[in-house]
């Protein structure tokens, strides 16, 4: 499998997913400041493994802690806001350092400062093998509802199915949310082909998706983002499946910018389209989409395509880096407890008291 990021012997190392798929790079690093700055720019990226990366990140900076222990607890605070303050969209983040801040809470009285930091680097290598985990469950609980859905098709033949942006590896740690349940699809002989689109302005359906896929062996091919509804048209794509970088609680869903688009377009088609994210990325606190912060980037990452101008210096530029899909337009939510459909209300706050 692909190592997208490890931790050893006090150092973060993950793969620069910016170069990809033109070559691989791997960088290592102590700095939690330089690990902040790998969230912020992509080089690290993905819903699951920016929780993970969070999670480790904020372990470099405890790492780097020389105070008293009566000074750490003002040097965490703000440690936490930093990493907290690196990508606004993404819940697992918040997530992460949730699960960190409380372990904190609940040990900084009684603990020795030595103690309390081996208690928290624990959890937070727990964070990395529980999104391992749940990439297995989420394709399990996946390919199982596609049986279900689209078994009329089955009967004859292979499906085909499109997915936007980038949710195997590198962006789960473990075989993948969206991409995960496409993987044991095709590999128990549901898949015939994998329909990814681009992904602009950063491409990563086009570079890493399409990247892991012919790592893999997954028969697939590449489209513009414009091109679904077109393909839906002709039959050439059976359903869509994606991930998610925040849930609210009527199941809309916050997702790479595109994916609305797509999921009108399969609505329209009565296709089936799934969102798959483990539990974590469900935010019940919110009641719906119009909640979810949206993530505007910097203009040049549209005006550029990997430094070469395609557009004026001043021409004017909205980059959003999500769009919110409404819970009406998707036919099921996978998680990596199980599959939500039709009442995502009720079934996901279920989920968020198990």
């Amino acid at each position: 499998m692909i190592d997208a990021i490890s931790f050893n012997d006090s150092t973060l190392r993950y793969l620069d997913q910016r170069y990809l798929p033109l070559r691989e790079e791997y960088v290592s690093t102590r700095n939690y400041e330089e690990a902040i700055e790998a969230i912020k720019t992509l080089a690290v990226r993905g819903a699951p493994l920016i929780g993970v990366a969070a999670a480790y990140t904020i372990i470099l900076g405890i790492n780097s802690f020389q105070g008293t222990k009566e000074e750490f607890p003002s040097f965490f605070k703000s440690l936490v806001a930093e990493v907290e303050a690196s990508r606004p969209t993404a819940v697992n983040l918040f997530f992460a350092a949730a699960r960190l801040k409380k372990v904190y809470a609940e040990n900084y009285e009684t603990d020795t400062i030595e103690a309390l930091f081996a208690k928290m680097n624990t959890a937070a290598r727990k964070i990395h093998d529980d999104e391992i985990a749940n990439c297995d469950a989420m394709s399990r609980h996946g390919v199982d509802q596609i049986k279900i859905d689209l078994a009329h098709i089955l009967k004859t033949r292979k499906l085909n199915v499109l997915t936007h942006c980038n949710t195997g590896t590198l962006a789960c740690c473990g075989t993948g949310s969206a991409l995960g349940v496409i993987r044991l699809a095709w590999q128990e002989g549901l898949i015939e082909r994998v329909i990814t689109s681009e992904s602009r302005p950063l491409l990563q359906g086009l570079r890493l998706t399409a990247w892991e896929l012919e790592h893999d062996g997954i028969p697939f091919v590449s489209i513009s983002d414009s091109s679904s509804a077109f393909l839906m048209q002709r039959g050439m794509i059976d359903f869509g499946i994606v991930g998610a970088d925040r849930i609210a609680a009527n199941g809309d869903t916050a997702n790479k910018i595109g994916t609305c688009a797509h999921a009108i377009s399969a609505y329209h088609h009565n296709l089936p389209f799934y969102i798959a994210a483990p539990v974590s990325t469900i935010d019940i606190t919110i009641p719906d989409g119009t909640h979810i912060p949206i993530e505007e980037r910097n203009a040049d990452e549209l005006r550029t395509i990997f430094g070469t101008q395609v557009a004026s210096p001043t021409t004017p530029v909205l980059n959003y880096a999500f769009d919110v899909t409404p819970g009406k337009y998707l036919r099921g939510i996978i998680t990596d407890k199980e599959a939500v459909v039709g009442n995502y209300i009720t079934g996901l706050a279920a989920l968020m008291e198990e």
